[in-house]
């Protein structure tokens, strides 16, 4: 197993937690999210025990590509952003589960040696709640994270302003909030806008 943490010494203590389970090996903690291909490549893990966000960088966003090159290894996300939208995220894109940071060791434990032992997927364990907005929705909702008007919003993506009127309304309808700022604020506490993308 390997382990990338956003903080090494948090993933050297997971990695001691671990291996003093009898059947479990840590071979390598690590927190540049540019050193995982290698490490993949070169030590062949069974599992890849990983943070969802390093330093700033969303992992989930390559994680299907590497799910897809690296099929012998299974990735578990451990993670202490639990965000509905991170897990439906790392569920679309192949991830062996998902684990709050926020659980027991004892339920980490159990739930790596139930994806090696058993070739488990830890989601038919889950609630995995459905998305809240569309694609188009979470689009728009970008885009007023950047301060743009209904009517810019309608020229960068070329439709017309009515649509997007009736779209802004439907995503603040979703999300249950009151207007424009509290459908922002309320996206990125679900994680369905970053962070790094508002003004």
């Amino acid at each position: 197993m390997i382990i990338l943490d956003e903080h090494e010494m948090v993933g050297q203590g997971m990695a001691h937690l671990l291996s003093a389970e009898t059947d479990m090996t840590v071979v390598k903690v690590f927190s540049e999210i540019n050193h995982l291909g290698y490490y993949i490549e070169t030590i062949s893990p069974d599992i890849v025990l990983c943070e969802a966000k390093i330093k700033g960088m969303n992992v989930l966003t390559d994680l299907k590509r590497l799910v897809d090159k690296y099929d012998s290894t299974r990735f578990v996300i451990l993670t202490s952003y639990d965000i509905e939208e991170y897990k439906t995220r790392a569920h679309d894109s192949g991830a062996a589960g998902f684990i709050s940071k926020g659980e027991s060791a004892d339920y980490l434990i159990d739930s790596l040696r139930k994806v090696y032992y058993f070739n488990r997927n830890l989601w038919t364990e889950m609630t995995l709640e459905q998305q809240i907005l569309t694609v188009r929705e979470r689009e728009i909702l970008a885009l007023v994270a950047q301060d743009m008007t209904n009517k810019e919003i309608s020229e960068t993506l070329f439709v017309s302003k009515r649509t997007v009127e009736y779209q802004v309304s439907s995503l603040i309808r979703k999300l249950e909030v009151e207007s424009r700022v509290g459908a922002v604020i309320k996206g990125l506490k679900l994680g369905i806008i970053e962070e790094d993308i508002t003004i």
